[in-house]
């Protein structure tokens, strides 16, 4: 479903009834505050170094589209790439979203990173767009690229 026709369609609750709207603009807010915490799960699970813990952020049918890689299908194979990034020495995270939009069972959420070493020094900076889908009662990362602002090496 495109965002303008779920914007149509809460236009249309709305004309039915106020009530419709502070709902919907209740479950918006309700949908930022899921998805910061997710946020902040996900950079604590890396600080703590496991992998686990963050492929179980994401749905049972999740893709990781990391850059450098092929696609990540599935919880086992983004537990793996969670894995590699650690080993590659980043250690923390930083996020900054930018926007959340809310359709649904899915919002869409876009952003910049920071990627921090052991010694907490900056390694990498990048942007995301993360598509975050409601899997039983709780919203989890469904598709989620990241890339770089790092040129690419000379040839």
């Amino acid at each position: 479903m495109s965002l303008a026709l779920c914007r149509g369609l809460a236009l249309g609750i709305g004309l039915v009834g106020l009530q419709g709207v502070v709902t919907g603009i209740a479950r918006a807010e309700d949908v930022r505050d899921a998805v910061h915490a997710g946020n902040r799960q996900w950079a604590a699970a890396l600080a703590r170094g496991d992998a686990a813990a963050i492929a179980a952020l994401y749905s049972s049918t999740a893709m990781l589209f990391a850059p450098g890689s092929d696609v990540a299908k599935g919880r086992e194979a983004i537990r793996k790439a969670a894995q590699g990034l650690m080993d590659s020495g980043v250690s923390g995270i930083e996020l900054d979203t930018l926007e959340v939009e809310a359709c649904g069972e899915f919002a869409f959420e876009s952003g910049t990173l920071l990627l921090k070493g052991k010694d907490g020094a900056a390694v990498d900076r990048g942007k995301y767009v993360v598509v975050w889908k409601r899997e039983e009662g709780r919203w989890k990362l469904h598709r989620d690229i990241f890339n770089t602002n790092l040129a690419p090496p000379a040839r």
